[in-house]
């Protein structure tokens, strides 16, 4: 089934970051307008994206743990860069009115590899730290920012349960 030229979405509404990331995705290409062929690239958009996010935390715990202390700015600066598209992405689907934090989608058995990767990273950047001076600084933050990332994920997924499960309603 093909989507006529004059059936695109209009995104000029949704505001200047969702007209942005389309501008970003050229979502306007042709490319989208076969159905089958938006659904499959969509599709190995997330499983690549999926990788992406996998193999950053494995190359960021590897330069942490193999490269020690001089590598512990670039560890940072790929944790950042994996954090911001993660970011950008939710916030996109969230403009668009997708839930990204509906309970089906949290705490699943393919988690558990990235928890163990975030926990590596972790201990990593506690390993290799120096003692004072701005290193310190950077992991004493990423450990704070990873500990406050794990509490406000408990914290949406026991939110997400209760929805689900009707305990009655959740305030934001």
């Amino acid at each position: 089934m093909t989507v006529e030229q004059n059936e695109q979405p209009e995104r000029g509404g949704d505001g200047w970051f969702v007209t942005a990331a389309a501008v970003a995705g050229d979502l306007d290409n042709p490319f989208y307008r076969e159905e089958r062929q938006r659904d499959v690239w969509n599709e190995a958009a997330a499983i690549g994206y999926q990788v992406i996010l996998f193999l950053g935390l494995a190359a960021a715990a590897g330069m942490l743990w193999i490269g020690g202390e001089p590598s512990m700015p670039y560890a940072v600066t790929l944790l950042a860069v994996l954090g911001i598209a993660s970011i950008i992405s939710a916030v996109y689907a969230a403009r668009l009115g997708v839930d990204v934090d509906e309970s089906t989608r949290m705490l699943r058995l393919r988690m558990v590899p990235f928890l163990a990767l975030l926990i590596l990273v972790v201990a990593g950047l506690v390993r290799v730290a120096p003692a004072d001076g701005f290193g310190s600084g950077l992991a004493q933050g990423a450990v704070a920012g990873a500990a406050l990332a794990v509490l406000w994920l408990a914290v949406k997924w026991i939110r997400a349960r209760r929805r689900t499960s009707g305990a009655g309603p959740v305030s934001s």
